[in-house]
């Protein structure tokens, strides 16, 4: 247990390191929550302002849009009310006509980007409104959390040394108390085994002690095992000595043969004449 866990002291010590470090970040994550919910409010008075701007910008591209859009019906018309013959007349309305339209697609160019500016900006503002509304409420809560522990902690640190202690004293009496009752149960185990076993471990000695030493069944045993490996062993020698002269007799007669073959081999064979 001590190896595992430490004993009673390490895990109240350890629990006070624990509450020290966790206090301490806490505090840590505290203050730089304050400096960025400080620095929010700095900032969203400018980005206020920047959407602001943006939506000024915005009226007037809007106006300039409706300007050139305006132009453009006055052009289009022109062209579509033309009742005349003359072509090149005809082709100078359509060229105006193109010219503003061109006109009309830059300024909606321009009036996209004012419009994405400032939608991206009324977002972004209304947006870390509420993202910094909960880290407000986020940090406040920790803030109170932080305030309770530091208190709780100080105020109850008597407590928690006596709970060291006691725990401590707590445990030293079990494990005396355990103890004693172990020798005690020790003691008494030992006193019946030895009442059960002393008669058993006693007339085994006696036996032991006055009776026979080699078994004659043993010795019997052992002289039959002799005489059967004897005679075993002649009739194993007789049949090996017959084996052993029949395998040398159907040696030579193998031999012999060969030896015949190869003569008549050489006798028969022809004599070449002499090269002329």
């Amino acid at each position: 247990m001590k190896i595992a866990r430490g004993d009673i002291g390490d895990r109240f010590d350890k629990i006070r390191k624990t509450y020290l470090a966790v206090t301490k970040e806490t505090k840590n994550q505290i203050e730089r929550e304050g400096t960025i919910l400080d620095a929010y409010r700095d900032y969203r008075g400018a980005l206020k302002h920047a959407e602001v701007m943006a939506l000024e910008v915005l009226k007037k591209a809007g106006e300039k849009l409706d300007a050139v859009k305006a132009d453009l019906k006055t052009a289009a018309d022109k062209v579509s009310a033309f009742s005349g013959t003359e072509p090149s007349e005809r082709a100078k309305l359509e060229l105006a006509r193109d010219e503003q339209l061109r006109r009309t697609q830059d300024e909606d160019k321009r009036y996209q980007i004012a419009k994405d500016l400032s939608d991206n900006l009324t977002i972004s503002y209304h947006t870390s409104e509420v993202i910094m509304a909960r880290l407000m409420q986020t940090t406040s809560a920790k803030e109170r959390v932080y305030s309770q522990a530091v208190t709780f902690f100080s105020t109850n640190d008597s407590v928690l040394t006596a709970l060291k202690a006691s725990f401590t004293g707590m445990f030293g009496l079990h494990r005396s108390t355990k103890t004693l009752d172990a020798m005690k149960e020790g003691m008494s185990k030992s006193l019946d085994t030895l009442s059960e076993v002393g008669d058993k471990v006693t007339e085994a000695a006696v036996r032991s002690g006055y009776g026979p030493t080699i078994r004659a069944d043993a010795v019997k045993k052992l002289v039959d095992s002799v005489v059967n490996f004897q005679e075993r062993s002649t009739e194993i020698i007789v049949e090996m000595r017959k084996l052993s002269t029949q395998n040398s007799t159907e040696i030579r007669d193998a031999v012999e043969e060969g030896k015949k073959r190869m003569a008549r081999l050489i006798a028969s064979a022809e004599t070449l004449p002499a090269a002329a």
